[in-house]
């Protein structure tokens, strides 16, 4: 009689937010890779019935439980030990204190412990760092395997959680082409620069817009397009721009995925101005999609991104004008840049991300 399959029990709470790209691809891979363990698979409950398995060894389960909340520590952890795995892999870090089974952990970043929240109020943002950075650090010493998502990531764990080094391995994301097809999108500038994700301050968008405003004093038919829904942070930034300075930008808003493959497709230059990132996914989009990329030289990305990018002080505004301009007025160097960036691109695999996941769920299940 064949011995059963270890159960691995994925926790993908964050399967239907933006995160949740690398659990769902992480998933489908492990779908057409693995047939010697079994899987559950935790999903939300409102969003249940938006995805069934195609493996007849993975099922799903459906929890009500939030992240951040006392449920986690309670129920959830009581719904999952319900489960009877032999292993757990919490796709973020957000998980139950104790569980009593193995467990391995992704860590995408340390954004939380390292950013100050703007939403809240300074002291409850500190406590909120506080409380994040001991329940970060219990997480990852009680985590057999420790998965980060750039060489910069898993450095910023151990400073801060001071882990095992040899509980961390490397599992990089990867860029899909977008598959649907181009939908135009209406914008104002002959020429534009684009600019995908979040308005947060340590996106740093506010100085972005202030190069391409330099910019536009030489040529006004250059222009910044921001994608991606305005929250909070993004309605302070434009409410505290000037004339000047809200000439020079243009908010599109949520864009559909043709509409970010036509935005792609047809800007001048994809710019990525961040101070902080554990990846940086856009740009490599970008680059997948034959856009040039100008980055900032912070943290990560120019580890992910190599020679296919012209990089700059993020905190520095005429530098980031002067790597936008050299793409602009350069062809020759654009041409390069996207020769340079599709080679990048290729460079990453979610099917290897998920082998070497499927690993690290050996390596867990053997200690």
């Amino acid at each position: 009689m064949d011995a059963p399959r270890p159960h691995i029990v994925i926790d993908a709470r964050s399967l239907f937010t933006s995160t949740g790209r690398y659990t769902r691809k992480l998933i489908d891979n492990l779908e057409l890779l693995d047939t010697e363990h079994r899987y559950t698979i935790v999903i939300p409950q409102a969003r249940f019935a938006d995805w069934e398995p195609i493996s007849p060894h993975f099922a799903k389960v459906a929890t009500d439980t939030p992240y951040f909340s006392l449920r986690e520590q309670t129920t959830f952890a009581r719904e999952l030990r319900a489960l009877k795995p032999d292993l757990i892999h919490f796709a973020m870090p957000q998980q139950p204190l104790y569980v009593g089974v193995p467990r391995v952990t992704t860590f995408h970043d340390m954004t939380l412990l390292k950013i100050r929240n703007h939403k809240k109020h300074p002291v409850v943002s500190l406590v909120k760092r506080a409380v994040g950075a001991g329940a970060f650090t219990l997480a990852a010493h009680r985590s057999r395997v420790n998965l980060v998502v750039s060489t910069y990531s898993g450095r910023d764990l151990l400073s801060y959680t001071r882990a095992a080094p040899a509980s961390v391995t490397l599992t990089s994301p990867a860029a899909d082409a977008i598959t649907d097809a181009a939908a135009p999108v209406d914008v104002p500038f002959g020429r534009f620069v684009l600019y995908v994700g979040t308005q947060v301050p340590y996106k740093n968008v506010g100085r972005l817009i202030r190069a391409v405003a330099d910019l536009r004093d030489a040529d006004d038919s250059i222009g910044l397009i921001v994608a991606g829904k305005i929250d909070a942070d993004g309605s302070r930034l434009i409410s505290g721009l000037d004339d000047r300075e809200r000439a020079a930008v243009h908010f599109a808003g949520f864009v559909s995925d043709g509409q970010l493959r036509w935005l792609y497709e047809n800007a001048g230059v994809y710019a990525f101005p961040s101070f902080y990132e554990g990846f940086g996914l856009p740009g490599l989009e970008a680059m997948r999609h034959g856009c040039a990329v100008v980055s900032s030289d912070a943290t990560c990305l120019p580890e992910v991104y190599g020679d296919a990018a012209v990089y700059f002080d993020p905190s520095d505004v005429p530098a980031i004008g002067a790597a936008l301009r050299s793409v602009l007025s350069d062809p020759e160097l654009a041409q390069g840049l996207r020769e340079r960036g599709h080679r990048r691109a290729e460079m990453y695999s979610w099917r290897f991300m998920a082998q070497r996941t499927l690993d690290s769920y050996r390596d867990a299940l053997a200690r």
